[in-house]
């Protein structure tokens, strides 16, 4: 049979490969993805300014992202972001949000944009 030495070496090799891959498990156990979990917090209108940002500062709106979601994880932020509070946050850090504005007329019921009004002075 085996001898006390053997023996005693397989049990060794045994409780290492344990603990290895005791590690490995911790290792694999995967960190929440903290941009879906900001996302969950974003009103419709949120999401909407928040895309506005990802198309105009990607790298900065992702970290601005994983940031927030971190914080919600935690716990340490909550309830729902809304347009004005994304547009805020953005401001404050430096990188304000460009929006699309237009600029219309409104006379008798009848809604003019301000470039068609100014086409029909000039005729």
């Amino acid at each position: 049979m085996f001898s006390e030495e053997e023996l005693l070496k397989r049990r060794l090799m045994l409780e290492l490969q344990r603990k290895m891959l005791a590690k490995q498990i911790k290792r694999d156990v995967e960190k929440p993805d903290y941009t879906s979990v900001f996302l969950k917090h974003l009103s419709g209108d949120g999401k909407e300014m928040f895309n506005l940002a990802m198309n105009q500062y990607p790298d900065i709106a992702q970290r601005v992202a994983e940031t927030l979601g971190k914080l919600y994880h935690e716990g340490r932020l909550e309830g729902i972001l809304d347009a004005e509070t994304v547009y805020g946050i953005f401001e404050e850090i430096g990188y304000p949000i460009r929006l699309e504005t237009k600029i219309v007329y409104k006379k008798k019921g009848e809604v003019k944009s301000i470039s068609d009004l100014l086409k029909e002075k000039k005729e």
